[in-house]
């Protein structure tokens, strides 16, 4: 145990003093050098903040509503036959009430499925949604990259330091808000 600790803090002080022999490479002096020019974008921030990403949250959110609304007026009605067939079942006779008792279920089962297809649909809608700012995302990375001839972008998660010239993320969220500010959603079907 105590070799492994020693081992990895020779590694550790061996690493931090090679870092100061090349102090504040700019992208042109690491071309020069034959180094690759490294940017650094934080996606995840930049689809939390983005205008579109937000387009995009409120259309999901605002259909949702409104087709919650429509299935709670829907299980309002079978919870109504239920409760109907409930007073009934004194006065039916065993086959009738057991039919009408099967096709409420058939109801239910129909109303669940509905369900499940709404929420795929959103699903797919809100995906699809993503995937059209993503490829603008990646458009505008490229652009940024090619301006900058960088040779590597890496995900801002992957990176524990980065100095703020090789960091594009504020850049590319600007550009990315006024290339795309909303995506339109096609509007489900109640």
């Amino acid at each position: 145990m105590l070799t492994r600790i020693s081992i990895s803090l020779a590694v550790f002080a061996l690493v931090a003093t090679l870092l100061p022999m090349s102090p504040g490479l700019r992208p042109a002096q690491a071309q020069a050098q034959g180094g690759p020019i490294i940017i650094v974008i934080d996606t995840q921030r930049i689809l939390r903040e983005s205008e579109a990403v937000r387009s995009i949250q409120q259309q999901v959110g605002e259909q949702r509503t409104a087709y919650q609304n429509a299935l709670k007026e829907k299980e309002k009605a079978l919870r109504e036959k239920d409760q109907e067939l409930m007073r009934q079942s004194t006065i039916l006779s065993a086959e009738v009430f057991a039919e009408k008792k099967r096709e409420l279920e058939e109801q239910v089962g129909a109303l669940q499925r509905e369900i499940q297809e709404k929420r795929r649909a959103l699903d797919k809608v809100f995906a699809e949604g993503m995937k059209e700012v993503q490829a603008a995302l990646v458009d505008i990375t490229r652009e940024i990259a090619q301006a900058r001839q960088a040779d590597l972008v890496l995900q801002r998660a992957t990176v524990v330091y980065v100095r703020p010239e090789m960091e594009i993320t504020e850049e590319a969220l600007q550009k990315l808000n006024a290339s795309l500010a909303s995506v339109s959603l096609p509007a489900l079907q109640n």
